[in-house]
């Protein structure tokens, strides 16, 4: 009795210490926010600066035609750049509405189950239910819609209003980084030394390094956008699928992985549209361009399959809540919630 009272005292404890570190860091991130994002304008702006005084200078007349043409495209991808960081900070990703607050919900969470048996998503720290895709944001302290990660460089979630800002921001500073590197390798591999082979080594290298951190995350997220998933998502998955493939051992069968383990995923081009398409048949021919313009939908409601490779029901209307909750509802219970987790 007494190994087994220490044991409980031990776990309370190390959890009461696990949740001091975690609120410490999330504070620590919260107020490290700004400074991040002047280190990554400082660092970008310290790109820019010797391309333009060093770099380009010895490759070309900045008077000349073939001066002026790099000029132009180095231009274009740093308003792109800034564009795109500017409004990702500045955009809110999107929180639920009050207006789904199931506080005063008459129905037991027991009750809100799906047709496969799991029970909405709640919020117990928020107090309201999270749409597909919701998630609560430690650092932010709100639930955010459709949410990928905390960005630190971007002091700012990532979600449903401001990811096209943020996908757009990685391709962008991804495109400008190799065409830096690219630059800078011409004035290196001459012969002759001077004093501003060390200014143009310190961007090839710094443009190198970037280049290499941002290829492997922004392949990451193509896939994620060709797939019609989060990074959260990501992860789930992959445990679903781990969880799946342990089961089918202990039941001595050969696990098959699922084709569609993803409800949301409509194929690649329709998940590609999803996120750019604004409306108008040239939509792939702008997808690209700097605008403001909102997305597509309320970041609640998602086109859906009709069922996942494990059997669970989805409904085409991920998420129909009634807007009086105490208004007894004249089928199922069931049939008040439409979204299966």
């Amino acid at each position: 009795m007494a190994i087994s009272s220490n044991l409980r005292s031990f776990r309370y404890l190390w959890a009461s210490f696990a949740l001091r570190v975690q609120i410490f860091i999330d504070k620590a991130v919260q107020l490290a926010g700004p400074l991040y994002i002047i280190l990554a304008v400082t660092l970008i702006s310290c790109i820019i600066y010797l391309f333009f005084t060093t770099i380009l200078p010895s490759i070309h007349s900045l008077t000349s035609l073939q001066g002026i043409s790099h000029a132009i495209i180095s231009i274009w991808l740093i308003f792109n750049v800034f564009f795109n960081y500017m409004y990702c900070i500045r955009t809110d990703p999107g929180s639920p509405s009050d207006s789904i607050d199931l506080e005063h919900n008459p129905m037991s969470l027991s009750d809100r189950q799906g047709p496969s048996g799991e029970g909405v998503r709640w919020c117990k720290t928020c107090l309201k239910v999270k749409p597909p895709m919701t998630h609560h944001c430690h650092i932010c302290r709100r639930c955010i819609l459709k949410m990928d990660h905390h960005c630190p460089w971007m002091h700012n979630c990532i979600g449903f209003f401001n990811y096209r800002f943020f996908f757009l921001f990685l391709f962008y500073l991804w495109i400008g980084c190799a065409y830096t590197t690219y630059m800078a390798s011409i004035p290196l591999r001459k012969q002759e030394e001077d004093d501003e082979d060390v200014q143009v080594l310190f961007t090839f290298v710094l443009a190198i390094a970037v280049f290499t951190v941002l290829t492997g995350l922004f392949s990451f997220h193509v896939y994620l956008v060709l797939s019609a998933q989060t990074t959260i998502d990501f992860y789930g998955h992959r445990r679903r699928r781990r969880q799946a493939r342990l089961e089918a051992r202990q039941r001595g069968e050969k696990f098959v992985p699922p084709m569609h383990m993803n409800a949301y995923d409509m194929g690649k081009l329709q998940n590609l549209r999803t996120l750019f398409d604004h409306g108008g048949s040239y939509w792939w021919l702008v997808m690209f361009l700097p605008h403001n313009r909102p997305p597509k939908g309320d970041g609640i409601h998602f086109t859906q399959r009709h069922a996942d490779d494990y059997g669970r029901t989805i409904q085409r209307l991920p998420l129909v809540l009634d807007e009086d909750f105490n208004t007894t509802n004249k089928g199922s219970k069931n049939d008040t919630f439409r979204h299966v987790r």
